[in-house]
């Protein structure tokens, strides 16, 4: 069976990887972020960041909330699957920052609604399935920044890892040119991914982002993808 359960994930890259590129202030608390992503499929995802009392944006505790959804399609015993996603998943968050950049550390519940057309009982990410993820993403340096995102499903081994690097080539729009590259899969596959990005300050503290490039797998074709996402602090 060759399932092609990427989008599940893909959605948390942006989020993760972009969401805080506006520098936080202190009295900052919190981040939300959408976007989606098209290839061999598509995903749209929604969420947001929040410091809890005490806390503030990149420094000490908050809560992350989230949701998505999606399409993929895979064969199996020499059929066509086409396959619909809803996700939500809630974390708790410790921040870290400083003028080397920042870190987030995080861990909590998700939850996943897989429906396939037509079934197929073979596929272990059917039906409604609750998992534990935890979570780590953020970016070191400015002139050239660093940035990392990574998760993994404890149950379902389901993870996904990303790295961009770029140079800040105009500050007034914080305008950022660079490569990205990444790795994702789970007990049945492994996807590779490379490309480039450009992320900017649209208006206000609101940042955007588009990256592209392509993505392999074994025994599939080359896929090129399209990735974009907007974030705001508040």
């Amino acid at each position: 069976m060759n399932i092609t359960n990427k989008f599940l994930t893909a959605g948390l890259v942006t989020a993760g990887t972009f969401a805080f590129s506006v520098p936080a202030l202190a009295q900052d608390s919190g981040v939300a972020y959408a976007g989606g992503s098209v290839g061999d499929g598509a995903n749209g995802y929604a969420g947001a960041v929040v410091a809890l009392p005490g806390a503030r944006l990149g420094e000490g505790l908050a809560l992350r909330a989230g949701g998505g959804g999606g399409e993929y399609r895979y064969e199996a015993n020499g059929q066509r699957i086409d396959a619909t996603y809803v996700n939500a998943e809630v974390a708790l968050v410790y921040q870290t920052s400083g003028d080397w950049g920042w870190a987030n550390f995080s861990a909590g519940p998700r939850l996943t609604d897989t429906s396939l057309k037509p079934d197929d009982p073979g596929n272990r990410m059917r039906g409604t399935r609750i998992d534990a993820a935890v979570q780590t993403d953020g970016a070191l340096g400015n002139a050239w920044r660093l940035t990392w995102f990574g998760s993994l499903g404890i149950n379902d081994r389901a993870y996904i890892t990303q790295a961009r690097f770029g140079p800040l080539v105009d500050g007034g729009s914080d305008t950022r040119i660079g490569v990205e590259g990444g790795i994702q899969g789970d007990r049945s596959y492994t996807r590779r991914s490379v490309g480039g990005f450009v992320s900017t300050r649209i208006t206000g503290r609101w940042q955007g982002l588009v990256s592209g490039g392509i993505t392999d797998q074994a025994g599939r074709n080359v896929k090129p993808y399209v990735a974009l996402g907007v974030s705001r602090v508040f």
